[in-house]
């Protein structure tokens, strides 16, 4: 009977080899015919160029590990070095990289160039979880500025000018976020530092050099290189990113850097699709104008609906330009929280790239259609009818607890762990990080000690079901900490 059953349980593992649950989860996503306003920024690939599009055909014969090219041969470095050329041309820098692991390659790669173990870098305390990394990789420790808070958003926007150069003494470089998540810019110029690198996160903003009426881009005089993410608004495929050097004299240093983390069986996918990304942002570039005058009224109408409130930073002296296709939307006046508006927004076939506790965030490439932005007003405009009791549970919480570190995240890292429950875990020295993703902000990071607000910030975040990465626990109910 023992191994009847034996028998039968392996013939429904049999059957379970049959399916595709992940090929499945995503084909659902898609026939469902919900309109996404989130990454990546081809929108399902409208967004492409023709000749891309037809590549696209016969991806699965182009995912190859050879070339055919009339000078090279089968050397496929060749024609990828052909293409970085032109696109570093376009972006005007010296030399440009493409980059398959996304913008986190690039940017744990510069960690990896310029920092050695012990060496200061100053950082503002709202960075990605990659620059984490980096410091792990690198062994360098972060000199943290807090970044000024908006509290009627609840988000961190950018260290005060003043803040930023006062700790800018004994450091060996500087990594600023340039934009942030939320498409929000300090004044660059007035923040680079001299005689140090300065290095750019500047994931959210490769779309930047194609409008004035967007934020000047970050590679100019004073900046030693920036990594940007175009599969989240132009229209590269996921995973696929790039990286641009200002000078000569800090190529090879990247170069090599690079050499140690990249991929040694590049995805051909990618490259094409950075390399068609390029070509089409060469010749398509007046289309943001356009973008942008549509997206202005698109904002100005949304603020005339009662109960809703569109982000505008203009009051706020640590944010000089912002990115105006980054459209933040709050519901907090009809009893809706974060969370709650995307789930009514996802019912009327609208899906936002990100929601927190107070708003939800929208963000709009050109791939989009009149008739999408306009599907995308009808909807905040019918939610705003509701005129729900708010249920919303106010805080009075940090959204960055300000934490003192005990050991570098290289040396947490390493060090030896054990798992305690959260609640019990005050006063210990944490080996992993609590990451709200999206944004992918840690509100904690290795080496650094564990308080009640971090404790009931988790606590919070998780009643309110957003995701919470870094954990092996995926319940955030437990936390290694050092032992």
């Amino acid at each position: 009977m023992k191994q009847a059953l034996e028998v039968n349980a392996g013939d429904i593992m049999k059957d379970k080899q049959k399916d595709s649950p992940f090929v499945e989860a995503v084909r659902n996503y898609v026939k469902k015919g919900i309109i996404p306003f989130h990454t990546p920024g081809h929108i399902q690939g409208r967004g492409v160029s023709e000749e891309f599009r037809d590549f696209w055909q016969q991806a699965l014969a182009c995912d190859l590990a050879e070339v055919e090219h009339p000078e090279s041969g089968h050397d496929y470095e060749v024609p990828r070095k052909e293409a970085e050329a032109l696109l570093a041309e376009l972006y005007g820098a010296t030399r440009s990289f493409f980059l398959v692991n996304g913008t986190t390659e690039g940017i744990q790669a510069l960690f990896l160039a310029f920092f050695k173990d012990k060496d200061t870098v100053l950082m503002p305390r709202n960075v990605h979880r990659s620059a984490i990394g980096g410091l792990i990789l690198s062994g360098a420790k972060p000199n943290w500025v807090y970044p000024e808070i908006d509290r009627d958003w609840g988000i961190a926007t950018s260290p005060n000018e003043e803040a930023w150069l006062k700790q800018a003494t004994n450091i060996s470089g500087a990594f600023h976020l340039y934009p942030n998540y939320y498409g929000l810019c300090p004044d660059l110029d007035h923040y680079l530092l001299k005689g140090v690198p300065n290095l750019i996160d500047e994931a959210h903003g490769p779309h930047f050099p194609f409008s004035k009426k967007l934020p000047q881009r970050a590679l100019r005089p004073g900046v030693t290189a920036t990594v940007q993410s175009p599969h989240k608004i132009l229209s590269s495929l996921t995973q696929s990113s790039w990286l641009h050097v200002r000078e000569e004299k800090d190529v090879h240093n990247i170069a090599r850097a690079l050499g140690l983390i990249e991929s040694t069986s590049p995805n051909f996918l990618l490259w094409a699709s950075l390399d068609a990304a390029r070509a089409y942002e060469a010749a398509k570039a007046n289309r943001w104008d356009e973008l942008i005058d549509k997206v202005y009224k698109l904002r100005q109408d949304l603020t005339m609906i009662p109960g809703l409130e569109v982000y505008n930073p203009q009051d706020r002296k640590e944010i000089k330009q912002f990115d105006p296709l980054k459209l933040m939307v709050k519901a907090t006046k009809i009893g809706l929280d974060g969370f709650e508006l995307r789930d009514e927004l996802r019912k009327r076939g609208i899906m936002p790239e990100l929601a927190e506790p107070q708003f939800v965030l929208f963000i709009i490439t050109p791939a989009h259609k009149d008739e999408e932005l306009h599907a995308l007003y009808e909807a905040l405009e019918d939610i705003a009818t509701l005129k729900r009791k708010s249920n919303i549970k106010r805080r009075e919480l940090p959204v960055l607890p300000r934490l003192k570190a005990i050991l570098t995240p290289k040396e947490a890292f390493f060090s030896p762990a054990k798992p305690v429950k959260l609640k019990e875990a005050i006063g210990y020295i944490a080996r992993e990080m609590i990451i709200p993703y999206p944004p992918g902000i840690p509100l904690i990071m290795p080496g650094e000690e564990i308080t009640k607000e971090v404790v009931e910030l988790t606590q919070y975040y998780s009643s309110l079901g957003w995701p919470l990465r870094g954990l092996e626990d995926e319940r955030a109910e437990h936390i290694y900490v050092i032992e």
